[in-house]
């Protein structure tokens, strides 16, 4: 599978590039204001996410409900990750923006390398043909768009916190409700139903035919487990190294 298509770069690049434009004027006018008057572009982009994602429940409902789209897979983690990073101040609110901010910037990093795995061709060309297809490109824009204005209008830092603690927890809680729900369901959620990936589906299918299908799906359910807490943690530390370069820049544009 191609990590580009034409249809990708036509669509990403000059929607990335007005991303940009917006923030960096939005930083000229709100730049210096406290943050919780920069963080209202960061509220109404969270508001419609959400917004968008009940259209997509309430459509699928209308054709019959497909089960894929129970918001069980890692993308479906903004849903709730997003509106809680932009509206929620409790006490555990740098928990909920470190891991906010490390996720998003995980999708960040896939769209620039190869973004024919978050969304295909095919969406971006029936983008005002089907709401589902307009739904994800919509939504996975506005998580880049969300993470460029976390970038430009420094929506965060890194605080204290056991933030390698929250990732690891996270995916593991991830990982066993998708994981658990896959196989009742028969429904690919994270791939934990099956591997999108050619050789690893057959390896792991030579696998079943060694030990039997509940073994062998058992172990490798237990494996992706285990790769999603790795991936969380992984997207915690490049987070920080963004964060920490981000404060670098900022300071010495200071001097």
């Amino acid at each position: 599978m191609e990590l580009w298509t034409k249809e990708h770069f036509w669509q990403l690049v000059p929607s990335v590039i007005v991303m940009i434009i917006i923030a960096l004027v939005l930083n000229k006018f709100i730049g210096n204001k406290p943050l919780k008057i920069r963080m209202i572009p960061f509220q109404i982009l969270a508001v419609l996410l959400f917004i968008s994602e009940i259209g997509k429940q309430v459509i699928s409902f209308s054709r019959g409900y497909n089960l894929y789209h129970i918001p069980l897979h890692v993308c479906s983690l903004f849903i709730p990750l997003i509106p809680l990073m932009a509206f929620y101040n409790g006490k555990h609110k740098e928990a909920v923006r470190t891991i906010t901010c490390s996720v998003t910037m995980a999708l960040m990093m896939f769209m620039a390398i190869y973004p024919n795995l978050i969304y295909g061709s095919w969406n971006i060309t029936n983008f005002f043909n089907d709401y589902f297809d307009f739904h994800t490109v919509f939504y996975h824009n506005v998580v880049i768009f969300e993470f460029i204005l976390i970038i430009v209008l420094r929506l965060h830092h890194i605080g204290e916190g056991k933030h390698v603690r929250n990732m690891a927890l996270l995916g593991v809680g991830f990982s066993a409700v998708a994981g658990t729900m896959s196989q009742i369901l028969k429904t690919n959620y994270a791939n934990f139903y099956t591997c999108n990936i050619g050789p690893i589906n057959d390896f792991v299918n030579t696998i079943k035919d060694a030990l039997g299908y509940t073994v062998g799906q058992t172990i490798y359910v237990i494996i992706l487990g285990i790769l999603h807490v790795l991936f969380f943690i992984g997207c915690y530390y490049l987070y920080r190294a963004i964060d920490k370069l981000n404060i670098r820049l900022r300071g010495r544009g200071e001097e």
